[in-house]
């Protein structure tokens, strides 16, 4: 085995995930301040807690892209594991609010429950079935792979969790040469613009208030009568995320397009 100086070369440093990861934190930073004011009917909270979730993404992706530009490619992995509970968890709570809430259901329990650490979250299994039996949800979960690559993916993430493989954890020797590291990254490139691509389709779905242009809000709150149709604005950085990230899946595109009340170009 070889072994070169701490810091990462700069073909590793420039590898295009960089970029991905900072792209996806700052689509974070915008939704956690956008959705802040919108009350998450069925909680008792007076702000959103999607907003606190939100926020919290962007410092794990922050985390993941520490560990990378520091050759941790094994913690990285255990992270995006992290990550991908994190989102499924964020879909989850947002479709159980939206399927139980009702008058007589003011204040749904297992969602409240959870926000005040008194209810763990379900497993997995729990979790995919709700979304894909939820009519909130049928319809948009056969979009994506999560009996294939993505079930594939986890297994993958999870031998890093569990440090099922040595090579794998070598991976976390940043002084060790391995031939394959930058392939790697793009393992995590991929997995993460997966995950990112999953979760961006079912805010529009689910929550496409979170990702309307600030105009309607802003002639409110100064007294003044917004423009017309102005509720149905989308936010440039949310107008910016569907073109990069959900446009080049013409299937997901075109359902999004056919059922998010927002004006899409």
């Amino acid at each position: 085995m070889k072994f070169f100086k701490h810091k990462m070369p700069e073909a590793y440093l420039k590898h295009k995930v960089f970029d991905d990861l900072k792209y996806m934190k700052e689509f974070y930073d915008s939704i956690s301040m956008s959705c802040f004011s919108f009350v998450a009917t069925g909680t008792h909270g007076i702000t959103n807690y999607a907003s606190y979730v939100y926020s919290a993404i962007e410092g794990t992706l922050d985390s993941i892209t520490i560990l990378l530009n520091n050759g941790r490619i094994n913690d990285a992995y255990t992270l995006i594991r992290k990550l991908f509970d994190d989102i499924l968890l964020e879909i989850y709570m947002g479709v159980i609010l939206k399927d139980k809430f009702s008058i007589d259901n003011f204040f749904v329990q297992e969602v409240n429950e959870w926000i005040q650490g008194k209810h763990r979250i379900p497993k997995t299994d729990k979790i995919l079935k709700c979304l894909k039996e939820s009519q909130r949800t049928k319809d948009i979960y056969p979009l994506f792979g999560w009996d294939t690559y993505l079930k594939k993916n986890r297994e993958l993430l999870d031998d890093s969790v569990h440090s099922n493989r040595f090579k794998l954890m070598l991976l976390n020797c940043n002084t060790v040469y391995i031939d394959d590291r930058v392939r790697h990254l793009k393992n995590c490139e991929v997995m993460l613009n997966q995950l990112f691509l999953i979760h961006l389709s079912f805010i529009f779905h689910l929550n496409s208030h979170y990702l309307m242009a600030s105009d309607y809000m802003d002639h409110m709150e100064m007294g003044m009568t917004p423009p017309e149709g102005s509720e149905d604005w989308i936010a440039p950085f949310a107008q910016d995320a569907f073109d990069k990230i959900i446009k080049p899946h013409p299937k997901i595109a075109n359902f999004i397009i056919s059922t998010c009340p927002l004006k899409i170009s």
